[in-house]
């Protein structure tokens, strides 16, 4: 059936509508999706960002944590440095040069300080004159300056083990100087001695082993002209400043000038009468320097004199430590004790004695038997036994050392016998023809009967062997024993063979045993030939030991030694000082006691002055128990000031008996010539 217009009319228009709808929808559609591609375009856009911002963000966080680590890797690479060089330091070097540059900063200011403010008695005002901030800066900086130069010479030596024995040795020798204490003297040898080890242990002293021997040879005979010259000036000084006596100063000028003039050795001071030295002391030994003193008539040549003898004696003491192949420092440590020791250099400065010969003809005597050197010894027996009548003593005993010794038994028994009788004989003459031997005077404390000489002494060493002892060792010569001995590290008294004992004999006898107080004192020259040979003895029994260590104790003794010369001997050089500050008067004293005529003879009232005018044929000195002697004299010298009755009595005397007051005034003495006097040259 067919379908009518309107009905197609109809389908078409909703056909139109319905493609129109489709259409509409793709529209919609595409539409839908453009906005859903833009909405996704977005999203990924702002995905991109955020992923973005994340990974700047992420990035910045690397960056940030690669900066710590590298902070932290050099943190850690600093404390592994600090760790390492912690690990690496050496504590006892660094310990050694901080107690070593405090020692040396303190001797610094102990210097410094110690003239005006003495840090014993004035302990508490030291302490608050002390600069704490330069201490402790000059402490620091001297640390770093050891630190440096030891870093710079560890392969050759260790400058911290040096720099702390160079501390202590300074600090104890600027405080010792001129204390005169030994117990504080002890005191700081234990301190060096403790510095002395650790730089011996830490290898201190090795570069002491790569000098030549002829470079230490030389540094000894440096140390000995050193020492010489040391004695001589100070020496002199004391006798420029009027401090050497007549006794016993003045009867050796005057004897000396006597045997210039006519060969004898008279004196008349010594007695107050014209009488020979020998008739006291019998010395021939005097005669090897009258030919220095013919050339140089001076006092001043017998003070240079005995300078030379004492110190002399290092040289044979260097040949035995040769003979002995010492080390180095062995070598070196036993001239410094023989040097510095204050039994050897103190007796030097109480004026002059024929007991100076002793230090170096002893050293050569042992060097002779060493060697085997047999003309040798017997030239220096003799010497010995002139140097006075009881120095065959020293003879007769290491004659026995000898005997026990020598492979020729016989040379011993020799020296033992001649000097003996050489003693018995010579000590006969002077008694028949002398004045005697002063047995009496020296060994009084062990007599009962003053008349019987030795053989008395001996008796009572015999019967009585507890009060003998007694003698040797009580509180008065406790310090003596110990003066003599620590300086030694008591090393004589240390050894198995008896024979030794012979050389320690002499310091029994000629001192500890006697009642001479001087016997006991390193003042005066007694001590001379005992410490001599001490030292020897010591040398001796040091060279038994094994240790591979024994190279410490002469270290030891020759701090020790150094450590009681400034005690003891540091208070002798003030005679400079004193000349020094009072040169005007002295001078004017010389030219007062010069203006009294060579050929005038002089009596003398002080002991001191006498050695001034000594060189003359007669003086005297005058004093209370020689005032039966009448004064008779040219010319009368009285050092005024004198409270002393007697004196005043004596000037009453001899101004009645018409003497003069004799050149210009002077504060110190008065000067009178004899109305009788008629020459003057």
């Amino acid at each position: 059936m067919s379908k009518s217009k309107k009905q197609v009319k109809k389908e078409m228009s909703e056909n139109k509508q319905n493609e129109n709808n489709k259409l509409s929808e793709k529209n919609e559609a595409a539409v839908e999706s453009n906005v859903n591609a833009a909405t996704d375009i977005a999203v990924a856009e702002s995905n991109a960002n955020a992923v973005a911002d994340v990974s700047a963000a992420e990035n910045t966080d690397a960056s940030e944590n690669s900066e710590d680590a590298e902070n932290n890797e050099e943190k850690i690479n600093i404390i592994e440095k600090v760790k390492n060089y912690i690990k690496g330091i050496d504590y006892p070097a660094a310990i050694m040069r901080l107690v070593a540059s405090y020692f040396i900063v303190m001797a610094y200011f102990v210097f410094k300080m110690k003239e005006k403010i003495n840090p014993i008695d004035m302990w508490q005002e030291f302490i608050e004159k002390m600069p704490l901030g330069s201490f402790i800066g000059l402490i620091f900086i001297l640390f770093i300056l050891i630190t440096n130069l030891h870093d710079r010479f560890k392969e050759k030596t260790n400058i911290s083990a040096i720099s702390l024995f160079v501390g202590a040795i300074s600090l104890s020798f600027i405080f010792l100087w001129k204390s005169e204490n030994y117990y504080y003297c002890i005191g700081f040898i234990f301190l060096s001695a403790i510095a002395t080890w650790f730089c011996y242990n830490y290898n201190g002293f090795k570069f002491v082993e790569y000098l030549p021997k002829k470079a230490v040879y030389a540094i000894i005979i440096v140390f000995t002209i050193c020492m010489a010259a040391f004695i001589a000036v100070y020496t002199i000084f004391k006798h420029l400043i009027y401090w050497t006596a007549t006794y016993d100063f003045g009867i050796f000028l005057q004897m000396y000038h006597y045997m210039a003039e006519t060969f004898e050795p008279v004196t008349t001071c010594e007695r107050n009468k014209v009488l020979s030295h020998f008739a006291v002391h019998f010395s021939p030994i005097y005669y090897l320097l009258l030919p220095f003193y013919y050339i140089f008539p001076s006092a001043n040549t017998l003070l240079i004199s005995q300078a030379v003898l004492a110190a002399l004696g290092a040289i044979p003491l260097m040949l035995i430590c040769k003979n002995r192949n010492f080390t180095n420092l062995e070598t070196i440590s036993f001239s410094v004790i023989y040097l510095f020791c204050c039994s050897i250099v103190g007796p030097c400065f109480y004026d002059f004695h024929e007991n100076a010969f002793l230090p170096a003809l002893l050293m050569w005597f042992f060097y002779a038997i060493e060697k085997k050197k047999t003309v040798l010894m017997y030239i220096f027996m003799v010497l010995l036994l002139f140097v006075k009548e009881d120095a065959a003593l020293y003879v007769a005993l290491i004659g026995l050392y000898c005997l026990f010794n020598m492979e020729k038994k016989y040379h011993g028994l020799l020296i033992f016998s001649i000097s003996s009788i050489y003693f018995v004989v010579v000590t006969s003459l002077m008694s028949a023809y002398g004045e005697g031997v002063m047995t009496s005077r020296t060994y009084g404390n062990l007599m009962t009967d003053y008349e019987a000489g030795l053989p008395e002494v001996v008796k009572t060493v015999v019967l009585n062997p507890v009060y003998f002892l007694t003698q040797c060792i009580n509180e008065e010569s406790f310090r003596f024993f110990l003066l003599m001995l620590v300086p030694l590290g008591f090393m004589p008294l240390l050894s198995k063979k008896f024979s030794r004992f012979f050389l320690v004999a002499p310091f029994l006898l000629m001192n500890l045993a006697s009642g001479y107080p001087y016997a006991k004192n390193t003042d005066f020259q007694y001590v001379f030939g005992t410490s001599t040979c001490l030292i020897f003895c010591a040398l001796v029994n040091y060279d038994d030991i094994k240790s591979k260590k024994k190279q410490f104790v002469p270290l030891f003794m020759s701090v020790a030694t150094l450590c009681t010369f400034a005690t003891m001997i540091g208070g002798k050089t003030d005679s400079y000082d004193v000349y020094k500050n009072g040169k005007k008067e002295f001078q004017r004293r010389d030219a007062l006691l010069s203006a009294i005529p060579e050929d005038a003879s002089v009596a003398v009232f002080d002991s001191f002055l006498l050695c001034h005018i000594a060189q003359r044929e007669e003086v005297y000195l005058l004093s209370e128990e020689y005032l039966t002697r009448p004064i008779d004299t040219d010319f009368v010298v009285i050092k005024t000031g004198y409270s002393d009755q007697w004196i005043a009595d004596e000037i009453n005397i001899i101004e009645s008996n018409g003497y003069k007051p004799y050149g210009a005034k002077n504060s110190i003495m008065s000067v009178y010539v004899s109305p009788d006097y008629k020459g003057g040259k």
